[in-house]
């Protein structure tokens, strides 16, 4: 198969599993939101970002790290088997570590205590995640086996929330689904990880983890400073301004996050691809098309949000609609800041000056939301969510322009 057909294979496997992710969302959000009431499913959309957190720690950057190490090195089953086997040990630990603060905040700190039972049963996603190996089959380039998985958790929570969850005393059913769903496509990837690729899982040494988890920091760092200025909006207005308030701006950030999840396959498909095969004038063509794509699809939600809300979420709602036009706004400068990103800046060696202008932006956002405290409003921080993202847009385009990366011929710095 040549690299072309491979990269058209993966693109169109992942995008299948987006769209799946897009579409299963609209049918369960809008019954859930009605069912829920606007305060439990605050709490709801409070707990998934909560749990957050802890994805990003479990996580620890190994997305990009492993992805990368497995992409080079898949030749040789005995390095990938290594690798992976130090990747999920080191993602083992970090998930014991998680759950001892988990319980920890539940038994002392008080904002925590009136909803335990749903932390701890949302908790179970970390473990699921934990053991779903995405780098090793974004490494190998055989998306496809992602996508069955991913699809089925994500149609097993669909039909399911519909039998289980009836009223807003169900609450509890809905992160319980959502945990079981994904423990089972965790399980499930290790299966298929070494029965079909024969991928030997070992108790590595003390070192190779050690090594594993040095090699991910940066990516770590830069993921921790992405989530202050995205999921941890909705936490933050959860604590400061109540559930109904997190249930409004989560509501609209749901559907933002959802229209640039649709540019997540192309995401993950180029950067392994341009890491080995440096072909910066297709990335270019599939750079620019997506930029007008995204143009597009911007306008058409800008002028619908009040439709797309109350069809969606219910005219309890429509305080969200304002947020989505900006959002969207923010989606003009956050879709190309994002390729330019790790497929293009990461996959030529520049990982630094990826990981900076999201460290460097959470700084400034962060610096936002203390001040504003006490006049915090959800479309305040909408705002920052759109100064902060074309900040990282501007900082990343001064580097591809200063390197000059998007030259055919270019001769690129290889740090690894």
């Amino acid at each position: 198969m040549t690299d072309r057909k491979k990269l058209l294979e993966n693109f169109s496997a992942l995008a299948i599993m987006q769209l799946l992710n897009y579409i299963l969302p609209f049918i369960t959000l809008p019954y859930l939101a009605r069912v829920l009431g606007a305060e439990k499913y605050g709490v709801y959309l409070f707990s998934q970002a909560f749990v957050q957190y802890f994805i990003i720690l479990v996580d620890f950057g190994f997305d990009l790290s492993a992805t990368r190490e497995v992409a080079l090195n898949r030749g040789d089953i005995r390095k990938v088997s290594e690798i992976v086997s130090s990747v999920l040990t080191a993602k083992i630990f970090l998930t014991i570590i998680s759950l001892f603060v988990l319980i920890s905040l539940i038994l002392f700190v008080p904002v925590f205590h009136e909803y335990w039972i749903i932390y701890i049963l949302t908790f179970g996603m970390i473990f699921g995640n934990a053991c779903f190996s995405a780098f090793f089959y974004q490494g190998i380039e055989k998306m496809k086996f992602i996508t069955i998985l991913n699809a089925s958790v994500k149609l097993f929570f669909t039909l399911a929330i519909f039998f289980f969850v009836q009223d807003s005393s169900d609450l509890p059913f809905v992160p319980l689904l959502n945990s079981i769903g994904y423990l089972l496509a965790g399980g499930l990837s290790l299966i298929i990880m070494t029965r079909f690729f024969k991928v030997n899982l070992n108790l590595p040494s003390k070192s190779d983890v050690i090594s594993q988890i040095k090699k991910s920091a940066q990516f770590f760092w830069s993921r921790v400073a992405v989530s202050i200025y995205t999921t941890s909006n909705t936490f933050i207005i959860g604590l400061v301004m109540g559930p109904v308030a997190a249930g409004i701006f989560g509501s609209a950030d749901k559907l933002f996050r959802g229209v640039i999840s649709l540019y997540q396959p192309l995401n993950n498909v180029l950067y392994p691809y341009i890491s080995h095969s440096k072909n910066i004038k297709l990335y270019k063509k599939l750079f620019y098309f997506s930029i007008l794509l995204n143009f597009v699809i911007v306008l058409i939600i800008m002028f619908s949000s009040d439709f797309i809300i109350t069809l969606v979420f219910g005219e309890d709602f429509m305080e969200s609609s304002d947020l989505l036009k900006i959002f969207m706004l923010t989606a003009v400068f956050l879709m190309p800041s994002i390729l330019l990103g790790y497929p293009l800046l990461g996959a030529l060696g520049y990982s630094k000056e990826v990981n900076n202008s999201v460290i460097i932006a959470s700084f400034i956002h962060i610096a936002f939301l203390i001040v504003s405290i006490p006049f915090l409003s959800v479309k305040l921080v909408a705002l920052y969510v759109l100064f902060t993202e074309l900040f990282v847009f501007i900082y990343r385009i001064y580097f591809v322009k200063k390197y000059n990366l998007l030259k055919d011929d270019l001769i690129f710095k290889e740090m690894y």
